[in-house]
């Protein structure tokens, strides 16, 4: 299956305690890049709320669903500090009981853990107003020498859908459609990862990598997985839903990529955005 590919790469996201010397000899660092998985069942007529955690000592730069629950909206995928995400899920009173799964991405240094860390800071919130029958988008930026990590969002409507959920190598960018006759509100949340390092620590920077494939889509559901470079870990995912009629049913990462469930309801050919954030530690 054809697609296009756009590839953004940065060399630097680090911190330093003080100047620090350059070791060569002790360079390459190690990422450790577990996925927490968790399911939950959503009784019909009801929203379901429950929040998944990383190991002590790990951060969360990434969290989705990986097995969604038919006939639900996923009102929330939102941080909680810095380890933790909140799933809120709305299952209507018309639908059966359904079960869902998720996973949240946790990463660490895997050695040098006192001379190394991933260190997240969080962002300010931002809501937007979603006008009724339009669309609305919100985009958080990091500063130099950081790059967008632990992002998410929340909304109390099942009328507001996410569209599009990007990040470039300082932004996140998120869009709500409102299929609803009034104004309604969704809050974005983010914060900013880069690699801290002390003085006497060998010399390691976090570099970065965002690629976005174009992808054609059939008629009905498919499943796509996408994968880092060899050596990388990913940090996010992301997709553009550019059809009106594409619908994501779930968009997760992995160790070292992602997986999207999309579902294209019509005959048309149609085309769809997926993206992967990827990191890795070196000189």
């Amino acid at each position: 299956m054809g697609r296009l590919v756009l590839a953004v790469t940065v060399a630097c996201v680090a911190l330093v305690a003080a100047s620090a010397r350059a070791q060569p000899d002790h360079a390459g660092q190690v990422v450790l890049a577990p996925s927490v998985f968790a399911t939950h069942d959503v009784p019909s007529n009801a929203i379901t709320t429950f929040t998944v955690t990383c190991p002590a000592g790990y951060t969360a730069v990434s969290a989705g669903i990986t097995s969604p629950a038919p006939g639900t909206t996923v009102l929330a995928i939102a941080p909680l500090g810095l380890s933790t995400y909140r799933f809120r899920i709305e299952n209507p009173a018309t639908n059966d009981d359904q079960r869902i799964a998720v996973d949240v991405g946790c990463r660490k240094i895997g050695s040098n853990a006192s001379r190394f860390v991933l260190r997240l800071k969080p962002l300010k919130r931002r809501v937007v107003v979603v006008p009724p029958h339009k669309t609305a988008s919100a985009t958080l930026a990091c500063p130099r020498g950081t790059t967008p990590a632990n992002g998410g969002f929340a909304f109390g409507s099942t009328a507001l859908s996410v569209r599009r959920e990007t990040s470039t190598l300082t932004t996140a960018s998120y869009s709500f459609a409102n299929s609803g006759a009034r104004a309604r509100r969704a809050t974005v949340h983010g914060a900013c990862l880069t690699l801290f390092r002390t003085a006497d620590a060998p010399f390691e920077q976090l570099h970065v990598r965002v690629t976005t494939f174009r992808v054609p889509l059939r008629t009905g559901e498919q499943t796509l997985a996408r994968s880092c470079r060899k050596g990388w870990f990913s940090l996010d995912v992301g997709y553009v839903l550019r059809a009106r009629s594409t619908k994501l049913d779930g968009a997760a990462p992995s160790g070292a990529g992602g997986r999207w469930t999309l579902t294209n309801p019509t005959d048309a050919a149609v085309l769809a955005d997926v993206q992967v954030a990827c990191g890795r530690l070196g000189p």
